[in-house]
This record gives structure tokens, C-alpha cells and sequence, in this order.
């Protein structure tokens, strides 16, 4: 992602940010499983956002912004557990739609203490579908999920900094049912999605004056409906992430490393469980790098 901030005043400011805030890709081998083999799910989403702040004083402040929000994608449904829709393929064209965000922050300097709530707006999309079960281009009505942040950091002792974020996201409205496919499923949506809540909580030491360490955990609830679908073979993850800051006042580089379990799952395409995904991890590295001017 990217993004640039400039203030106007002491009291207005203003951000441009382009973020990947969505993506699921799945494939399972073709040779590994009659039951899935060949079925295959790329969702994207691209968003810009536009934000603007205000500071009443020193502890509350306000912010608003627009959001345009481009997804697309493809799904092959393939193997014999899908029965008649075995070979089904659809392509999503590229949409893009308006939202926006607003949300209150209120801080205290002295003590560190910050505490920012932000809500995201649904996007509704209408996108141009093409399915090899029907003719010709339909119109398939999806809906990006509302969501709400909760941030907060506080101080501890001058040199260390608690931090946490509550993250809630209405996914049970998002909803894909293209024409031939809900035809032939009698209204079925290729997503069954339950709402998330995502917690995050971590702490922050000051190892040197331009040096800072980091460390946090992240939790999400594993899902209570079984068996999933295909297209989403785990539920509940545990997430564990290290990293450092330094900060001269002009860069700011932040290099981190994570591990997160993810939880299993039965999967099927109908109510009896076909398949068992136990539990897998994921090892990720990343670095995000910020100069001030």
C-alpha cells in the first residue's frame, strides 16, 4: 500500500491512501482429490481512499472520508463433490463503487493515550458476470462487508506503550450469486462467510533513542457453522508478529516477521462433511518504510 499525509493547519489534515484491504486465492491439486481437485477461487480488491481531519483541541478530533473500491475475480468449481456443477466456471468483471469512513479520535499526550473508533460503509457492487453455464453476460448484485476499528495505545512507563485494536466485519452480506449458479442451486451463493471479530493487543519498548521493539498477538474466533465450504478450508487463527522501528525523526523503517496458526475444518459442498483440513501455519515478512518532510 501507499499513502501520504499533509497538514494544513493545526487543526485540519488531510490523507491519500491506496490499500488491498480484500483477497482470498484457493486451488486444490487436480491430481491429489477426485472429490476437489481443479477447484480454484482468485478474489481482489483494490481501494483509494480520501480523508480529511479535524482537531477540536488537544484530545478530540474527528475524520471523515470517500472510499473507491475495485474488486474482481473468477471461480471454478471442479471435482465430483459438486455433483451437476462440476466444470462450472464464472468470471467477475472489474467493478468499482463509492463508500466512505468515518470515526472520532480522542487522545492524551502526556500519557500516551489514544483512542480512535473508525467505521467503514458497505460498498454495494453490480458486476458484469460471464458463466459457462449461460449465455451471454448477466449482472451479479455483491456487497463489500461494513466494518468497524476500535484502536487504542496507551503508555505504561515512558519508554513502553500498550497498543490493541478491535476489528468487526459484516461479512455474513457478503453474498455471490450469479445467475446460472443460483438457478441451478435453487438461490445458493458461493460464499458462507460468518461475521468476524478480530483482537489484536501488543506492546511497544523503547530500546534506544531511535530504536523500538514490537511485539503482538492477534486472535479471531474460530467459526461455530460446519462443515465450510471449499472455498474456505480453515476457521479461527492465533497470530504471533516481532518487529522493530527506527525513527530519526525523517525515515522510519519497520521491518517485521509473523506466525500464525490457523484453525481446521470440515469442508463439503452439501451438509455431510467430505473433507478434513487439520490445523497449518503461515510464515510472513514484511517492512514498512515512512519519510517525513
Amino acid at each position: 500500500g501507499l499513502s501520504y499525509k499533509q497538514d494544513l493547519s493545526p487543526q485540519w489534515s488531510v490523507a491519500l491512501m491506496l490499500t488491498r484491504p480484500f483477497g482470498l486465492e484457493v486451488g486444490y491439486d487436480r491430481s491429489a482429490s477426485p472429490l476437489l481437485g481443479g477447484t480454484e477461487v482468485k478474489l481482489s480488491t483494490r481501494e483509494l481512499q480520501g480523508v480529511a481531519r479535524y482537531q477540536f483541541n488537544e484530545q478530540w478530533g474527528v475524520h471523515a472520508g470517500v472510499r473507491l473500491q475495485q474488486s474482481h475475480g473468477s471461480v471454478a468449481l471442479q471435482g465430483l463433490a459438486y455433483g451437476a456443477l462440476n466444470g462450472y466456471r464464472v468470471k467477475f468483471a472489474r467493478s468499482t463503487e463509492p463508500g466512505y469512513l468515518l470515526g472520532m479520535s480522542y487522545e492524551r499526550p502526556e500519557i500516551a493515550l489514544r483512542v480512535v473508533a473508525t467505521y467503514y460503509s458497505e460498498i454495494k457492487h453490480r458486476v458484469k458476470t460471464t458463466e459457462n453455464l449461460w449465455p451471454g453476460a448477466t449482472q451479479t448484485a455483491s456487497t463489500s462487508p461494513q466494518t468497524f476499528n476500535l484502536d487504542l495505545q496507551t503508555g505504561i512507563t515512558p519508554s513502553t506503550l500498550l497498543f490493541g485494536q478491535i476489528r468487526w466485519g459484516n461479512w455474513e452480506q457478503f453474498q455471490l450469486r450469479p445467475h446460472a449458479f443460483a438457478a441451478a442451486t435453487r438461490g445458493g451463493s458461493l460464499t458462507d462467510l460468518d461475521n468476524s471479530l478480530t483482537y489484536t493487543l501488543g506492546v511497544a519498548h523503547k530500546l534506544a533513542p531511535q530504536w523500538t521493539g514490537f511485539v503482538a498477538l492477534a486472535y479471531d474466533k474460530k467459526s461455530q457453522s460446519m462443515p465450510l465450504s471449499p472455498l474456505r478450508p480453515s476457521s479461527g487463527r492465533q497470530g504471533y508478529t516481532l518487529g522493530l522501528l527506527y525513527d530519526n525523526q525523517v525515515v522510519k523503517i519497520s521491518p517485521w516477521v509473523s506466525y500464525q496458526k490457523l484453525g481446521g475444518a470440515e469442508v463439503s459442498t452439501t451438509q455431510v462433511p467430505l473433507a478434513h483440513f487439520g490445523e497449518n501455519s503461515v510464515k510472513a515478512f514484511g517492512i514498512q518504510m515512512g519519510y517525513h518532510f
